[in-house]
C-alpha cells in the first residue's frame, strides 16, 4: 500500500545532498496537492537528470518532445523570447490540464524576475548544483562559440553566483540538489523530492524514477557533444595548417585533406602547439601540418579538412590556395 509524502519541513533541512529551504510564512502548501514545479540551475549542471526523475515520478514536465533534455519546449520560447502574454497563456493552460506539473528551465534567473515566480500556482523551485570544474568540463566540449576552458569556467561560476542571488529572492519553497549526491545516493535523493512536492511514492514509482537517473546518458551526448572539434587555420609556406581533436578522448587523431571534395592526403593531427595546451586541447598535440607542393591542386579548388573515416568538417574548410 503506498504511503502519501508529508509536506517537508518548515525550517532548513538537509539529507545526502538536498537542502530543503524554509518555506516562507503564508506561502502555500502541497497538502492539496495542486503546484508547477520549476527545475533550473546552471546549463550542463544535471536539470535534465531532474526533471526525467519528475517525469518518472508522474509529474508532467510540458512539451518534452526531446527526451535527451526533458526541456518544455512552450515554456523554452515564450521564456526564451521574454514574451509575458504567451507565459501567461501557458500557466492558465497547464493549471486546467493538470493539478501538478512542472517545467525545466537552466538558467532562469536570466528570463525571469523572482516577484514573476508568483505568477505560478503554488510554484516550488527546484535548483540542481553541480561541481563547477565538472560543469565547465562539460559545457567546454559542447561549445560552438571557441571560447577557451578558463572564460567558460569563469561563465560558469558568474551563472551559479546569479542562480543564489535568484533563489535568496524568490518567495516560494525552494529544494537545492547536488547533482553528484543524486548519482552517489539516488534513493535518498528521490525522497527528498517526493517529500518537497508531496508525491505518492510505491515501489514500482520509486524503480522508475531510479532507473531514469543515467549519468552520461548517451542521447544527451550525442545531442550536445561532437565527437570532435578543430580548425582548418591557413594555407602558408605551402602547407595547410590547422588542428584537429576527438572530445571523447585525448589521443591524436588523423585527418584528410580535400580538393573539391576529393581525397587528396591524409595526416596525423599529433603537433605540439602551446595555444592548443593553453586552450585545455587535451596535451596540446593535436595540429597538423600537411605538405601541398606534389599534390597537383587546382588554384581555384575548395579545400577541405575532415576528421579521417568520418564525415566531421573542420571549421574554416572551403579555403582556396591564394587564401
Amino acid at each position: 500500500m503506498s504511503k502519501r509524502a508529508q509536506p517537508g519541513p518548515a525550517s532548513h533541512h538537509v539529507n545526502f545532498g538536498t537542502l530543503a529551504l524554509r518555506v516562507p510564512e503564508g506561502a502555500p502548501d502541497h497538502a492539496n496537492g495542486m503546484m508547477t514545479v520549476v527545475v533550473s540551475g546552471v546549463g550542463r549542471s544535471g536539470t535534465s537528470a531532474v526533471a526525467k526523475v519528475l517525469h518518472a515520478l508522474g509529474v508532467p514536465m510540458g512539451n518534452t518532445n526531446n527526451l535527451a533534455v526533458y526541456e518544455d519546449q512552450d515554456f523554452l520560447h515564450a521564456l526564451l523570447f521574454f514574451d509575458q502574454a504567451r507565459i501567461a497563456e501557458l500557466i492558465v493552460e497547464r493549471n486546467n490540464k493538470y493539478p501538478r506539473w512542472g517545467f525545466k528551465f537552466p538558467s532562469l534567473q536570466n528570463h525571469l524576475l523572482p516577484p514573476q515566480l508568483s505568477r505560478f500556482r503554488a510554484p516550488h523551485l527546484i535548483l540542481v548544483m553541480r561541481d563547477p570544474v565538472a560543469t565547465a568540463s562539460r559545457a567546454f566540449s559542447s561549445d560552438t562559440d571557441g571560447n577557451s576552458i578558463i572564460d567558460t569556467f569563469l561563465n560558469v561560476t558568474r551563472q551559479t553566483f546569479d542562480l543564489v542571488n535568484f533563489m535568496q529572492k524568490v518567495e516560494c519553497p525552494t529544494l537545492l540538489i547536488s547533482y553528484e549526491k543524486l548519482l552517489a545516493f539516488p534513493d535518498q535523493t528521490i525522497d527528498s523530492i517526493v517529500a518537497f512536492c508531496g508525491i505518492e511514492l510505491d515501489t514500482e514509482t520509486r524503480i522508475k524514477a531510479r532507473q531514469a537517473i543515467e549519468p552520461n546518458n548517451p542521447q544527451y551526448i550525442e545531442l550536445f557533444h561532437n565527437p570532435y572539434r578543430g580548425h582548418f587555420d591557413a594555407i602558408e609556406g605551402g602547407y595547410a595548417l590547422g588542428w584537429g581533436a576527438a572530445t571523447f578522448h585525448g589521443d591524436p587523431i588523423s585527418v584528410e585533406l580535400l580538393a573539391d571534395g576529393v581525397v587528396k592526403a591524409s595526416a596525423r593531427a599529433d603537433i605540439f602547439r602551446q595555444d592548443l595546451l593553453d586552450a585545455g586541447i587535451g596535451e596540446g598535440c593535436h595540429s597538423f601540418k600537411i605538405p601541398l607542393a606534389r599534390l597537383k591542386i587546382k588554384k581555384s579548388a575548395k579545400l577541405s579538412v575532415r576528421v579521417a573515416g568520418d564525415e566531421f568538417m573542420l571549421e574554416g574548410s572551403g579555403r582556396t590556395l591564394n587564401k
